[in-house]
């Protein structure tokens, strides 16, 4: 029975919601530096003004979908089927 604690506890905490998180960019190519309260993030930028691209700014967490994000192969794309000709 004291197996079952921990497989429930991580499956409860993968179920909740993800809160959203303040970041300011590094101007590294898009890195961010983030916290999770814009009061945080803004301590954390001003140590950080040599870096900061810009101001903290809310990020909203980001929904993950099951499945292939990538874009179809050229052999998944469909093609209109022409008729023969004199078909017309």
């Amino acid at each position: 029975m004291w197996s079952i604690i921990p497989a429930t506890a991580i499956l409860l905490a993968q179920a909740q919601p993800t809160a959203e998180k303040w970041c300011f960019e590094r101007g590294q190519g898009g890195a961010q530096l983030c916290e999770a309260t814009q009061t945080a993030c803004n301590d954390l930028l001003k140590i950080n003004t040599e870096i900061a691209t810009g101001p903290c700014l809310r990020v909203e967490p980001r929904v993950e979908q099951s499945g292939s994000t990538a874009p179809p192969t050229s052999s998944d794309k469909q093609t209109p089927i022409k008729g023969k000709p004199g078909d017309h």
